[in-house]
């Protein structure tokens, strides 16, 4: 059995302040488990072309952006939407084929810089192909709020792989950021954690050449593997099955195989129809899910607890305030921001004419890296109509002030 883990610090809300969802402060110093919220319905996918979505990933490189497929036998194309379901665009891989697409992940590649889908195509469930694929293509530029498109992308390659022990089917795909390496987990009865290790190589052609993967690791899961997801800076994983979530937290001595070796924790989940996708958000603000089905809803798990870290060096250097996410939201937004020294801090809410909503923050506050959210609602606790709002992060010598959408 995975047994939760015993270490959870949860932050309280402050009852005079009804706006004030949570907050989270990463600190520097000694290590603490980190914990996530419940869920958060971000409202559903408008795009009807998307009808069987069998993964997601965040955009690396288009702030609040993601991505999905559609599962077996569907279209060749990749389709980008925001943190509220929106339909962005249809991209079309060209030369690729939808055999049995089942995962998603986005990282980086053979350039330095730039930013990678990558596609399994890893569906196997008949145990008949000997030989699977992976497409990768260069992450086109997406934007929230943009007229939707439909196109096609080029320079798509592919990397054939077989396993070392037989064919086997599998529905997760994973890029580890720090070293390129790539992961799959297979979804038998025995979780089995396959690896191909940087540098591997991908064709623009069809090609003979075959690569063989590497076993890492068993994993006991309840049942089996549908998802999972390695957070944008390496050290978070997620892995999925139908009505649990597993996370591991590797720290910077450990590969991915020797964090999966270890028992995980069990985060929030709640189990949803043909559920097969979740990503990590590409602030690391929290979780992503889906499912299948015309219109399925999209869920948001936000990170609640103390994250700390023994690495002084992650220590902000300077004051700032980032941009919220997601951006625009229903209902509910983070905003993180970072304090080089102890300050007296406020954060509140106006709306486009400067008139006061709500305070989310007002008292000391040590140097960290800090998140808050908001749900939307002014300081009596009901809630405001849809348009924009500024928030703004005061300290004793410094202001900073920023735009946000809501859309009730």
């Amino acid at each position: 059995m995975i047994k939760k883990s015993k270490t959870k610090i949860r932050i309280k809300k402050k009852t005079a302040i009804k706006a004030f969802i949570l907050i989270t402060v990463f600190i520097c110093e000694s290590a603490l488990s980190q914990q996530f919220g419940n869920l958060v319905n971000m409202g559903q996918i408008e795009s009807d072309e998307i009808r069987e979505a069998s993964g997601i990933a965040a955009s690396s490189k288009n702030p609040g952006v993601l991505w999905t497929f559609n599962d077996s036998g569907g279209k060749n194309s990749v389709y980008a939407f925001d943190s509220l379901g929106n339909h962005l665009g249809s991209f079309s891989l060209v030369g690729s084929r939808n055999r049995d697409w089942e995962d998603i992940a986005i990282g980086p590649g053979p350039i330095e810089g730039e930013h990678y889908i990558y596609v399994g195509d890893i569906g196997d469930n008949s145990i008949q192909y000997n030989e699977k694929y992976i497409y990768r293509v260069s992450e086109p530029f997406v934007y929230v709020g943009q007229v939707p498109v439909d196109t096609a992308l080029y320079d798509v390659e592919r990397l054939v792989f077989q396993y070392p022990n037989g064919n086997r089917n599998a529905e997760t795909l994973m890029i580890d950021v720090l070293t390129k390496d790539l992961y799959i987990v297979s979804k038998e009865d025995q979780t089995i954690v396959y690896r191909s290790a940087w540098p591997y190589t991908f064709y623009p052609e069809p090609t003979l050449n075959v690569d063989t993967l590497e076993t890492v690791v068993s994993l006991s899961l309840s049942r089996k593997a549908l998802g999972g997801d390695i957070s944008p800076d390496g050290k978070e994983i997620l892995i999925k099955d139908r009505t649990h979530m597993y996370y591991w937290k590797k720290d910077d001595t450990q590969s991915i195989g020797e964090a999966l070796e270890e028992n995980p924790e069990l985060v929030p989940y709640i189990t949803e129809p043909q559920g097969e996708a979740v990503c990590w958000a590409g602030d690391l603000s929290g979780y992503f899910t889906l499912s299948e089905g015309l219109h399925p809803y999209l869920y948001f798990y936000p990170r609640l607890t103390t994250s700390i870290t023994t690495d002084n060096a992650n220590c902000p250097s300077k004051f700032k305030l980032d941009q919220n996410y997601p951006n625009p939201f229903n209902p509910s937004t983070t905003i993180s921001y970072q304090l080089p020294e102890s300050d007296k801090v406020e954060v509140a809410i106006f709306n486009i004419s400067g008139q006061y909503i709500t305070t989310l923050v007002n008292k000391e506050q040590a140097v960290g890296n800090y998140l808050v959210q908001w749900n939307g609602r002014d300081d009596k606790g009901l809630k405001v109509t849809s348009g924009i709002y500024f928030y703004r992060l005061k300290t004793e010598s410094l202001i900073s002030t920023k735009k946000m959408m809501l859309l009730q």
